[in-house]
């Protein structure tokens, strides 16, 4: 079972480093607001989080067929996280009902040399789902950069073919409860998924899946923030509609070829069409064209010649979670035309984010995959949104 996959050498490092650069003016543009606007007390907190659980067995290195000859079944991970959960004093705090958002930092440890000690730094941003007397429930998303691996080296650690660089992505999406132990300290308890890997810049990277429950302390500085007194935002009277052009960028390797070193570029243009459901969800149709040089690529993995063949049209429909000037985006779409996979025979899959450092410019970054589980590209991207109220 294939999954997302892994960067190469300057080029990671220049482009991953662009995406912790948008995480952390998420974090400060947000704490900037807080504080220039409205003048009142915030509450951070920071917390310690634990988890111990297993690694999906999804490719044969993880079931055994590795330099040890066992299964890399277990997984354990230390994480120091530094937050803000403010009630409500902006309209986006409002509109998600106090949620938390903050910086975190990873430590791993999976038992085996073959992988190593990663380590990762990511922002997190947490939901509330129910609330309750004492007990909160909230979903958490974690995106982030993951570095330190013991990745695949035809030498000296030949079967790893699951992380094939020293960098990856890393994605966590969970559920975390919390209890009030004292009017500082929360217990938290969690279940989460995890992944590493890195769109297939380099290969072979079939990645990592991780599932685990957690156990987290959280102190806040300031004491609890009172987030069950938030007023809820109005429904909104006037809705308007978005198109959004988008100028994407990215290289791979060809899955075919993954002991290559045969490196392919994809520029793209996309056209986006969004309607506005609330203050917090909007979603629309689009159209994606790709030209993919590694389409016409030889039977032995060099490149070939160049044609409309390496010209790929796809369908696309994008749901939207809007926060502030952060979009979290996703998408499923068909291939009308591609000349690997025919025309409307094969789903793609998009999931990614972008950030408005204007009314109407955005920098984002999405992974592109087929089957929700083999990445084809990351898209390193530019927009254009223009915006109009509905009559």
């Amino acid at each position: 079972m294939r999954t997302i996959e892994s960067l190469l050498g300057l080029i990671i490092t220049k482009k991953q480093t662009f995406l912790f650069i948008l995480m952390a003016i998420y974090v400060a543009s947000h704490g900037q607001i807080d504080s220039a606007s409205i003048p009142k007390k915030h509450h951070p907190f920071f917390s310690l989080n634990y988890h111990y659980g297993k690694v999906m067995g999804t490719t044969d290195f993880v079931k055994g067929d590795n330099m040890s000859g066992s299964p890399i079944a277990n997984y354990q991970s230390l994480s120091f996280k530094f937050g803000f959960q403010n009630p409500g004093y902006t309209d986006w705090q409002k509109t998600f009902r106090g949620p938390y958002y903050g910086v975190g930092f990873f430590m791993g440890d999976f038992f085996t040399e073959e992988l190593g000690y990663p380590l990762a730094a990511y922002g997190f941003y947490g939901v509330p789902i129910k609330r309750w007397e004492k007990l909160e429930l909230y979903s958490e998303f974690q995106f982030g950069l993951a570095w330190r691996w013991n990745h695949y080296d035809s030498i000296q650690n030949p079967k790893n073919n699951a992380i094939g660089s020293n960098m990856t992505v890393y994605l966590d999406i969970g559920v975390n409860a919390f209890y009030p132990l004292t009017k500082y300290l929360d217990l938290g308890l969690g279940l989460s998924f995890t992944h590493f890997s890195n769109g297939g810049f380099e290969r072979p990277n079939r990645g990592l899946n991780l599932i685990s429950p957690s156990f987290e302390l959280k102190y806040h500085i300031n004491k609890r923030p009172n987030t069950r007194s938030i007023e809820r935002m109005p429904k909104v009277k006037q809705k308007s509609n978005e198109f959004y052009m988008m100028l994407g960028y990215g290289d791979h390797q060809i899955v075919e070829h993954e002991y290559d070193s045969n490196y392919y570029a994809i520029a793209g243009l996309g056209l986006y069409y969004s309607f506005q459901h609330s203050n917090a969800f909007r979603s629309g149709p689009g159209i994606d064209f790709n030209y993919m040089w590694g389409l016409t690529a030889k039977p032995d993995g060099t490149p070939g010649p160049k044609s409309l063949d390496n010209l790929t049209i796809g369908l696309i429909y994008t749901p939207e979670l809007v926060i502030d000037k952060l979009r979290l985006t996703g998408g499923i779409g068909i291939y009308a035309k591609h000349h690997q996979y025919g025309n409307f025979t094969q789903l793609y899959q998009r999931l990614g984010a972008r950030y408005y450092f204007t009314d109407h410019i955005s920098l984002g970054v999405n992974v592109r995959a087929i089957n929700f589980m083999l990445a084809e590209f990351l898209e390193f991207n530019l927009g254009y949104t223009i915006n109009w109220k509905k009559i």
